[in-house]
């Protein structure tokens, strides 16, 4: 199963560029250690129109986000699916919730939510479902490299706040004083020219602003993590511009594969997104979780309020508000500054549930 971007918009127009969340394919290369690598990539926001030529049933393991275009909820008759590791946002439950999609979530639960807000979702509609944890943290099954074997620091997606920079002005020209070299390398990177903390890519590419994002970033991260450190650090975000006259599924889904092979073989993983984080927990990977308001608040705004209900307490957090850092994690807490000889250990909490998604997925492909 993929999640690759439909081709035309809704008024039948033709899609050239669309900019995708590679995160989602992270999911697939968790599914492919199951399915193997020969098996059919389904569309998913466009299940419903899968018709095998031989009229055979397809397994599929539905596991992700569902679901943006709704219409095309339940999936076709002809798809077999394990329904585990789902998201289902409140955003579309008019149409995932119908009367037909509620028949299809019947007549295949128990259901495995990806999140404590799913499974509070579901059981309020009267469906039998449990927390299953996400499947990207099945992904040591296949991936990962040994300690000895690590290298580089991976910084993916991190949260900082990037205020109008008519009210910051003054401090970004005394901050390029007093840090030039670093505000410089990190603004030419084009992780800065492209990375927007709130989502999608930055459209503003004016030649000042990588820079002035990079000072942003700066500011905030030195005061637990050394400019060194920063410095040398890799950035990497998970939006992309796909042109999708070029780009098929399956290249998302290998760009996918080549970012877990990365988190699998580092050193370290700073980062905001779970679909990094979740797998280099699975690949044994040391992650600091950079955790804003929005993430940790089930009054959060942004997609889907509780999403990441009880995904956070497997990773050691750090929190962020109003670009100031706060941790009760007991290693964390003990840590005046991070360098590049930091090390720790990851909670084992996510294990059990990892172990649980393996025999699952292991007896439905079998």
């Amino acid at each position: 199963m993929s999640q690759f971007p439909a081709k035309f918009n809704r008024d039948g127009s033709p899609r050239t560029v669309c900019c995708k969340n590679i995160g989602d394919y992270i999911q697939t290369v968790a599914s492919m250690q199951y399915a193997g690598r020969d098996a059919e990539l389904i569309e998913q926001e466009e299940a419903d129109q899968f018709y095998p030529a031989d009229k055979q049933k397809r397994k599929m393991i539905m596991n992700g986000w569902f679901q943006w275009r709704a219409e095309h909820w339940p999936p076709s008759e002809y798809i077999e699916p394990l329904l585990i590791s789902m998201h289902f946002s409140p955003l579309r439950a008019e149409q995932l919730f119908s009367p037909k999609g509620m028949d299809f979530l019947r007549a295949h639960q128990p259901i495995g939510c990806r999140d404590l807000g799913t499974k509070q979702l579901l059981e309020s509609k009267g469906l039998d479902c449990y927390f299953s944890a996400c499947a990207t943290l099945t992904l040591g099954k296949k991936y990962g490299v040994p300690k000895d074997q690590r290298e580089g620091i991976y910084v993916v997606d991190p949260y900082f706040e990037i205020p109008p920079i008519k009210e910051k002005i003054i401090s970004f020209f005394s901050y390029l004083i007093k840090h030039p070299l670093a505000v410089l390398k990190l603004g030419m990177n084009t992780f800065f020219r492209d990375y927007s903390p709130t989502g999608f890519l930055d459209r503003d590419h004016s030649w000042y602003r990588r820079f002035y994002k990079a000072m942003c970033f700066l500011r905030t991260y030195e005061q637990l993590f050394s400019i060194s450190m920063l410095m040398s650090a890799n950035y990497i975000t998970h939006w992309v511009d796909i042109d999708l006259t070029k780009t098929t599924a399956w290249d998302c889904v290998y760009m996918a594969e080549d970012l877990v092979k990365k988190y699998g073989s580092a050193k370290l993983m700073i980062t905001s997104r779970i679909h990094a984080g979740l797998p280099c927990l699975a690949m044994e990977t040391p992650v600091i979780f950079i955790a804003n308001k929005e993430i940790t608040d089930d009054s959060g705004t942004w997609n889907t309020p509780g999403r990441l209900g009880g995904l956070l307490e497997f990773f050691r957090i750090i929190k962020i508000n109003n670009n100031q850092f706060e941790t009760d994690d007991e290693i964390f807490s003990s840590i005046k500054k991070f360098d590049n000889n930091i090390d720790f250990e990851n909670k084992i909490e996510w294990k059990e549930y990892a172990e649980k998604l393996d025999k699952s997925l292991t007896i439905f492909m079998t």
